[in-house]
Parts: C-alpha cells; structure tokens; sequence
C-alpha cells in the first residue's frame, strides 16, 4: 500500500506540473497580447512647379490576410545630408493610411551626390510596430503653359533636367487633368518628344468658378531618380458659374452632389435612425411591463 510520504510527493509533483503548465500558457498568452505586427511603409514624393515637393507617407499593415492602413496615426517627416538631419515636421494619416506633408525647396539642402534625400517614421502603437521609409530624388524641372489660337485651347508641358543647359527628357508619359472638389478630372495624355514637350488640346465644355476660372494640372509619375513631377496653372477657359444655374450644376465635381445622391442619403439616414427609434420604443414598453407586473 501507499505511504502517507508517498502520496504526499506524487501530489506534490502533480501540482509542480500543473503549475509548470499554467506559467508556460500564461506566458503565452501573455505574448501574443504584447506581440505586434510590424508595419509596410513607403515614401514617394511629387515636385510641385520648381517651387516645393509633396511628401506622401503610407502605412499599413496585414491582417486577417489583407494590407489594411493604420489611420490617424502621427508620422514624423525629416530631411538629412551627409551631417545633418532636419526635423520637417508631422502629419497624421488619413483613412487609407496616408500622412502628406508640403516643403518648401528653399528650405532643403542638397547632398553631395546631388539628391534631397528623406525619412519618415512612425513610431508604433497597441497593434503595429514602429517603421520607417526613406527616399531620394534629384531635382528635375517642368513648365506648364496654355496658348488660345482662334477657338481652340491647348496645353504645353516642359520636362527637362537642370543645369548650365537644360536637357530635355523624351519619351516620358505625361497626364493633363483639370482639378476638380473631389478627385482630379483626366482630360488627355501623351508623351513627350525630342525637345520633352507634349502639347495637347484643353476641352471646352468644363464648368469653372463665377469667372470661369479652372485649374489645369500636368503631371508626369515614377520617374527614375526623380519620382513624381507635376506642374499646374489657372485659365479662364471653363463655363462661368451662375448663381441662377448652381442648382442644375449638380454633379460629383462640384459643391453640390446629384440630386439622386442626396435622396438615397435621406432615405438610408431615415431607416437608420427609423430602427433606433423602435427599439428605444420597445425598450421603454419592456420596462413599463415589468415595472407593472414585477
């Protein structure tokens, strides 16, 4: 038979086990709540009329078997050289997990390789490690220009490479929209020649401000060495806006949406707040029936 020592000890290696086995699970548990996955970042950049480039920070990262964006989260912007690095300032992502920041060229110093050469982090939160991304382009130059003849509107964009004689870059595809409330109106595209030029026809039928104003935006993207370049002016060559024809003026390019649009938004608002209403009803009547029949 079983001592009183013996079944003293195999108890006690039972509960040497047991808490071996809930320390290790615990322990567990414990990391995968600390655990984070760490982000994808990457950093592009636009040059804006010679004047300023458009930093662009994205930031995601994968769950439940997708890239999803990390949103209204703080990025960090800097520019550095061979010594130095420069605090650029800070933006928050949007909801597609983008962070933009605009700088000035005049503010940046070049390296010596002759690139302007950019970081952004992100320093992480309860879901997402900390990450980086950087970025290095070369100046590039671009003009915009329209010309009226008779009745017809055209546009010519410029791209060449600076220095003591500029050099043409050819062959480059560019794309011309009209800047629109919501998202840039495509008009036309083509490819530069020789000389890096491409001119191209503006359309006429395109609603402007009171004065008939409209925004025209040439842009050329992924350029090696380079990155994105676009280059914008303002003509009056669209159909002036009347108050007396604003409200037939509704499309998804102005202030004012569709009609349909805003019928469908009334009706969907209406059936929600409709649901809450009953069961905020139904809620109150339970409780007056229990009140009366406790």
């Amino acid at each position: 038979m079983m001592t009183e020592y013996s079944r003293k000890a195999i108890l006690l290696m039972i509960w040497m086990g047991l808490t071996l086995i809930g320390s290790q699970s615990f322990g567990q548990i414990e990391k995968k709540e600390t655990e984070r996955t760490a982000p994808r970042m990457n950093l592009i950049g636009t040059q804006l009329n010679n004047d300023s480039i458009l930093l662009e920070a994205s930031v995601k990262i994968k769950r439940e078997g997708s890239w999803q964006p990390i949103d209204f989260e703080p990025i960090k912007f800097s520019a550095h050289n061979d010594s130095t690095t420069i605090s650029l300032g800070e933006s928050l992502t949007s909801d597609k997990g983008i962070a933009t920041l605009k700088v000035g060229i005049s503010a940046l110093n070049v390296g010596e390789n002759g690139q302007w050469n950019f970081g952004s982090i992100f320093e992480g939160n309860e879901i997402a490690s900390n990450g980086e991304a950087e970025l290095s382009i070369k100046k590039i130059g671009i003009t915009l220009s329209g010309e009226k003849k008779d009745t017809v509107y055209s546009l010519t964009l410029k791209l060449f490479i600076p220095g003591k004689e500029n050099t043409p870059l050819s062959e480059k595809e560019v794309i011309f929209y009209i800047r629109r409330h919501f998202s840039n109106l495509k008009i036309a595209e083509g490819t530069t020649n020789e000389n890096g030029e491409v001119t191209i026809e503006c359309p006429q039928n395109i609603p402007g401000d009171e004065h008939g104003n409209i925004m025209l935006i040439g842009r050329v993207d992924d350029l090696e060495e380079y990155g994105s370049v676009a280059a914008s002016i303002t003509k009056p060559w669209g159909i002036p806006l009347k108050e007396s024809n604003y409200q037939s003026a509704r499309t998804l390019s102005t202030h004012a949406p569709p009609l349909w649009m805003v019928i469908v938004f009334a009706i969907l608002m209406t059936t929600v707040w409709g649901h809450y209403l009953v069961i905020i009803y139904k809620l109150v009547n339970i409780r007056k029936l229990k009140i009366q029949n406790p």
